[in-house]
């Protein structure tokens, strides 16, 4: 009798543990599930909102040009479930920061031109002003310091 409760014992511990494993394997999986599809709608929110600032070399048309409210809404929603700490002006100015520097590279490779109403004196200020604030932040993660105030650079590790 008591070869058979240390012999229950064992499996029910077996059993637990195996269920416990496939817990936290099923959540791993949902967080990069999550991730995944936070990337996805972010490669799609930046590519719309790049448009905004740009006119295609040879395309007169204007479609495109304004980045879908529900695309930003849902790209800000998984950042905030994957990090709760940030914001959703945090998320929101990642975005169309990092859509600008998108548009610039188009620019910078000779497949469109600044719309004529942009100054694109402004638009390298900008931007130099954000690659600044994100080599700060990955200088400090690299020493160790945690800024406490200053709004996350780095949404997409």
């Amino acid at each position: 009798m008591d070869l058979v409760g240390l012999a229950g014992l064992v499996v029910a511990l077996f059993a637990l543990l195996v269920a416990v494993y496939g817990i936290w394997d099923v959540r791993e999986q949902v967080k990069s599930l999550v991730t995944l599809e936070r990337n996805r709608v972010y490669a799609r929110v930046t590519h719309k909102m790049s448009r905004r600032f740009l006119q295609r070399i040879g395309d007169d048309d204007d479609d495109g040009r304004e980045a879908s409210l529900s695309d930003m809404h849902e790209f800000t929603m998984l950042v905030r479930a994957l990090d709760s700490k940030q914001t959703v002006e945090s998320a929101q100015e990642f975005a169309s920061k990092e859509s600008l520097a998108s548009a610039q590279e188009m620019v910078r490779r000779g497949l469109a031109k600044w719309r004529d109403d942009l100054d694109e004196n402004n638009v390298n200020e900008v931007l130099r002003e954000w690659q600044n604030d994100k080599n700060v932040a990955a200088l400090r993660k690299i020493l160790g310091h945690s800024p406490l105030s200053e709004p996350n650079k780095d949404l997409m590790s």
